[in-house]
């Protein structure tokens, strides 16, 4: 692994990111009647929350889901389940809009996301994204190994900084395109990154479930399970034991997780 290279971020607008829906599908017109409350109206009943903190969203029970980042020997990395990469970019961008919203600083909380272009992003034009970059651009390949050099220099107690979060989105679509060297610094990522304040976000569709090595899956220890109407799912135990789940009640927004030992479901707020 070597030493990490500061990120190149592109040029920013600095401006505030509007409240909006993502991935309503056309075919379900009467979806689009669904409330959804917003990541700040969560945030603003429920809050003020401590850093750091990531909001999923809000539970049948109207309670919220967090993930709880700062207690790295519970939480460690994520992985969302869904059917396309917009559905996940659902689950998943209210996260990090949270982290914009919490306002506890750039010197303290950024992001890192690795996407195809195909995606929008609008948590991209925060000063909290480090950098958002496409794995087939220059670079793309760089940020895994970057990121485990960072998490070396940090384990040595070399150097201090902010907590990232590194969003590997639609992991599945490019996996076997990146490098071998970004493909083999994830395992050490996963395993101690969590330490030192690193902790990786995957997003996968659900007919890319056996791309990954199950050794990387099984580091992936927080799953979340969205919408998949639509999605062809690998016939594996795991997805079988939750089909019933994934088919029963679930909008674009919503997803299925286990809390506490329990399934529960919440819904993903709109950015605003």
């Amino acid at each position: 692994m070597t030493t990490p290279w500061p990120l190149v971020t592109k040029p920013r607008r600095h401006a505030a990111l509007p409240s909006r829906d993502t991935a309503l599908p056309e075919h379900h017109p009467a979806l689009e009647a669904t409330t959804r409350p917003t990541v700040r109206q969560i945030l603003g009943e429920w809050g003020p929350w401590v850093c750091c903190m990531g909001l999923l969203g809000l539970c049948d029970d109207g309670i919220p889901l967090a993930a709880r980042f700062y207690d790295w020997e519970r939480i460690s990395h994520f992985v969302f389940y869904g059917q396309d990469d917009k559905i996940l970019a659902t689950l998943l961008e209210p996260l990090l809009y949270s982290v914009i919203v919490q306002r506890h600083g750039v010197a303290r909380w950024q992001f890192i996301i690795l996407s195809e272009a195909s995606t929008e992003w609008q948590v991209a034009e925060s000063p909290y994204c480090k950098a958002r970059i496409s794995p087939h651009q220059r670079g793309g390949d760089d940020v895994i190994p970057q990121m485990a050099g960072l998490m070396e220099q940090r384990l040595l107690g070399r150097h201090r900084g902010p907590r990232y979060l590194v969003v590997l989105h639609d992991l599945g679509n490019y996996w076997q395109h990146l490098h071998e060297d970004a493909r083999y610094d994830l395992l050490p990522l996963l395993q101690r990154g969590p330490e030192v304040g690193i902790n990786v976000l995957v997003t996968l569709r659900y007919e890319h479930y056996t791309v990954l090595p199950a050794e990387i899956r099984r580091l992936l220890r927080h799953k979340v399970y969205g919408y998949a109407e639509n999605a062809h799912l690998p016939n594996t135990s795991a997805l079988r034991d939750v089909a019933n789940l994934l088919y029963y009640d679930l909008t674009p927004w919503q997803a299925w997780t286990r809390s506490g030992g329990q399934w529960v479901r919440y819904t993903a707020p709109r950015l605003g």
